[in-house]
């Protein structure tokens, strides 16, 4: 596999977020940009200014995984609940543990941040949280203000809500009409643009794995409905790819592919993802554009094409029925056809809050038929219902292991963390 950047990831996850309603689209973006933009102004390291960065792409995260209103940016009766929840996905992993104390406080007033022991980390949290007051201020709805009125309100904020650091540095930046001019240009390209301000940090490849579940927890934490489907998919693949002879590197870039797999789910409405009856037409096309979507953010994080190609395939048949793009047999790769058997096997095989996985009798059944009728790959097929039983225990015990984690994260959320900075224990 090859060099994946921790950044390109977080610029990804950032992305679905911005896809889930119109009215939002863009948020997280330029509060990402103001807090490292302030951060720069008021001379922060390169370390601080990327860990605001990654704050301000992510910071409500925590707001897609429960049943908040989103549209028109309204969090205002649920601030400690999606900054604490955001915060507690985010703080699974090192390499993000610093973003995710942001994320915990991005709503929290700097009254209560004032006594802090580290006054530093404090101001930080104060910059994210001021970053998303701003874009709050200029974009939500009709009532959006101008830049003006915006500079005029945050001067006047008490100093209960916003140390006057940060106001301060506020008011001196935002003068410039270049800084307007980069955060609303929704076409700029940010690695070049802050590739002088952030410090990007390499994900080792013997770690990839290990955060590829981590992102897969994001997507799948969001419903107790989808809480264990990637790691079900991507442990199921991992069998199927040894029984087709595959070596080892490819069999670990098809656990990846497996992990983030449904990554275009996160700008689905947590709502539909929950829904336990029948999808009339445009809410299984709203479905349906998760690959579209998973397939454009993948495809913009340089070292996973491969992955791409088989994590984004999984609805596609061989019999050019399947979507996004009604791919055919010869344009499907072995790993694509792998992830296809995959995906189907997990879905019928495990058993979610509304109906149980289906027997062994019946999942062999359906899968023949979508191999007699040309949608599944026969010999993949073949491999999965010969060797159905190994194959499901396999993936029973990586969807217990997920379900685990999921009721640790709802119940337990102190042991959540440290639990999840050991992530090989999820590797297979």
């Amino acid at each position: 596999m090859k060099d994946v950047y921790l950044l390109n990831l977080v610029y990804a996850i950032s992305a679905a977020l911005d896809y889930v309603s119109p009215a939002i689209n863009g948020h997280h973006r330029r509060v990402g940009i103001v807090a490292a933009a302030m951060g720069r102004h008021m001379g922060f390291d390169r370390a601080d200014v990327t860990d605001l960065f990654m704050a301000g792409l992510m910071h409500d995260i925590g707001a897609f995984t429960r049943d908040m209103s989103i549209d028109g940016l309204d969090f205002d009766v649920h601030l400690t609940a999606h900054a604490t929840v955001g915060s507690r996905l985010l703080g699974g992993h090192p390499l993000l543990e610093r973003a995710a104390y942001f994320v915990k406080h991005h709503h929290t007033q700097w009254k209560h941040l004032a006594g802090a022991e580290d006054r530093k980390e404090a101001i930080l949290c104060n910059v994210v949280n001021l970053a998303d007051r701003v874009d709050i201020l200029r974009w939500r709805g009709e009532s959006g203000h101008d830049r003006q009125t915006i500079r005029n309100m945050v001067a006047d904020y008490s100093e209960d809500y916003y140390t006057s650091e940060v106001t301060e540095a506020f008011a001196s930046f935002s003068e410039d009409a270049d800084f307007w001019k980069l955060v609303e240009d929704k076409d700029s390209d940010l690695r070049s643009l802050f590739k002088d301000w952030t410090q990007d940090r390499l994900i080792p490849k013997d770690q990839l794995l290990g955060f590829s579940v981590f992102f897969a927890h994001i997507i799948d934490f969001r419903s107790s409905h989808t809480a264990t489907h990637s790691q079900g998919v991507a442990e199921t693949a991992v069998q199927l790819a040894i029984l087709a002879g595959m070596d080892e590197e490819e069999q670990k870039k098809m656990r990846l592919a497996g992990n983030l797999h449904d990554i275009g789910k996160l700008a689905v409405s947590s709502w539909l993802l929950d829904k336990p009856s029948g999808l009339d037409v445009s809410e299984y096309e709203a479905i349906k554009a998760h690959a579209t979507v998973g397939e454009i953010l993948l495809r913009s994080v340089p070292g996973l094409s491969d992955v791409t190609d088989w994590a984004c395939q999984h609805h596609e048949r061989l019999n050019g029925k399947g979507y996004p793009h009604g791919l055919s047999a010869d344009e499907l790769s072995l790993g694509s056809r792998i992830m296809q058997v995959a995906d189907v096997h997990t879905a019928i095989t495990e058993d979610r809050p509304y109906r149980k996985g289906m027997s062994t009798e019946k999942t062999c059944k359906v899968l023949r038929s979508m191999a007699d009728n040309g949608f599944l790959d026969a010999d993949i097929v073949d491999l999965a219902i010969d060797n159905h039983i190994q194959i499901n225990a396999v993936r029973r015990l990586a969807q217990n292991r997920a379900a685990a984690a999921f009721k640790l994260f709802a119940e337990q959320p102190d042991q959540w963390s440290s639990s999840m900075v050991n992530l090989n224990m999820f590797e297979g």
